[in-house]
């Protein structure tokens, strides 16, 4: 089957969709098709970007509403959560590029099979086109490259409560806070909690010396396999700081865990979420500080913005240009650490305001839980 010359955003006209879209379609004219469950919705924002840009009807919990969708594609962007793979799947079959937001790789990552599949049907799949995973992926293999073998990551995201996020984005971040989960650290897999350790991280000016929190981030269990890193860490910040507080106490003391089995809860907390961010609304700064270890010395590299949304549509846009060009060559499904060249990358993030800091500095502070970064 012939490829198409589509991009396909599948949540398109979203909190994240929209504005990944909008980056897209001055470079890609009448190529760029916005997708989602409302065929309305959709076509009203195909209408509003302009450019050429289509509407489209798609569902990815029906199969068949997914093989029709991809007709004419070439490149699939999904910014949306997928409880089953239905997409994935089909891009797969078709031989087609593929990216997405999935903040679950922790728990959803792809079989030995589909990995076969992919590379015998010439599938390009990037997984992981967020800020963690994604930016930050990018970060460490910036960081990787200046130190040679890598011995430990310790990836870093602050996230400001007064921010724009969209549902989803809400219901991972309070889901995965209820979960325990397992870490890096030497070489052996150890249980943690969400918030139950915490590191003062010194993020780019003008945010600096923040708390982050242990918090189960996709990366820490890519990097030993993609970077081959025997300590592998991520955490969380948030401003302000009473909020990182409060969770940590909310987690130490169980709380968290009872709200969960609770019914209601997810609704209370949600308007709980809501009415912090009118609260803090204007205090919307993102950061993502990466700190790679290797021999002596150690590299950090960061980046600050201001709207994680946009932030997080700036980077997914690049890696689909990357795939949209041919940046990526080698079929199969890859972490974007792997084969997105972190220059090209980085270069599109700069011409969008995202310009990172690099520091090159002795290794004198420890990564583990509990460490300082």
């Amino acid at each position: 089957m012939l490829k198409g010359t589509d991009i396909l955003i599948i949540g398109g006209y979203g909190t994240v969709g929209r504005r990944v879209a909008a980056d897209l379609a001055p470079d890609y004219p009448g190529r760029v098709v916005v997708a989602g469950r409302s065929a309305e919705r959709a076509a009203q924002f195909a209408a509003e970007l302009m450019y050429g840009v289509r509407g489209r009807r798609v569902d990815v919990g029906e199969p068949d509403s997914v093989e029709a969708a991809l007709d004419g594609v070439g490149v699939v962007m999904s910014c949306i959560d997928q409880p089953e793979p239905h997409l994935l799947r089909a891009a797969i079959t078709r031989g087609l590029a593929y990216t997405d937001i999935a903040p679950h790789l922790i728990t959803r990552r792809p079989t030995e099979p589909m990995k076969a599949r992919a590379a015998q049907s010439g599938a390009r799949i990037v997984l992981g086109a967020g800020l963690a995973p994604g930016i930050s992926s990018l970060l460490a293999r910036l960081g990787a490259d200046r130190v040679g073998a890598v011995e430990c990551i310790a990836s870093n995201v602050l996230l400001s409560v007064g921010d724009a996020y969209g549902p989803a984005s809400r219901a991972y971040l309070m889901e995965e806070i209820t979960l325990a989960y397992e870490t890096r650290i030497e070489g052996r897999e150890v249980p943690v909690r969400p918030f139950s350790g915490s590191a003062r991280v010194n993020f780019p000016p003008p945010l600096g010396e923040k708390t982050a929190y242990l918090f189960p981030f996709s990366d820490q269990v890519c990097f030993p396999e993609t970077l081959g890193v025997r300590t592998a860490i991520s955490r969380l910040a948030l401003d302000p700081p009473w909020v990182g507080t409060l969770l940590s106490t909310l987690v130490r003391t169980g709380v968290t865990s009872a709200m969960r089995r609770r019914a209601g809860s997810q609704e209370r907390v949600q308007r709980l979420i809501s009415w912090l961010q009118r609260r803090n609304e204007g205090r919307d700064w993102y950061g993502a500080l990466v700190e790679v270890r290797g021999g002596r010395c150690s590299v950090r590299v960061g980046l600050i913005g201001r709207g994680q949304a946009t932030g997080t549509a700036i980077g997914a846009a690049a890696l689909v240009r990357a795939l949209a060009e041919g940046e990526v060559e080698q079929p199969g499904i890859w972490l974007a650490e792997q084969v997105v060249p972190p220059e090209t990358f980085f270069e599109r993030l700069a011409v969008r305001g995202l310009v990172p800091t690099i520091e090159k500095r002795l290794a004198d502070s420890p990564l583990v839980p509990g460490g300082s970064a």
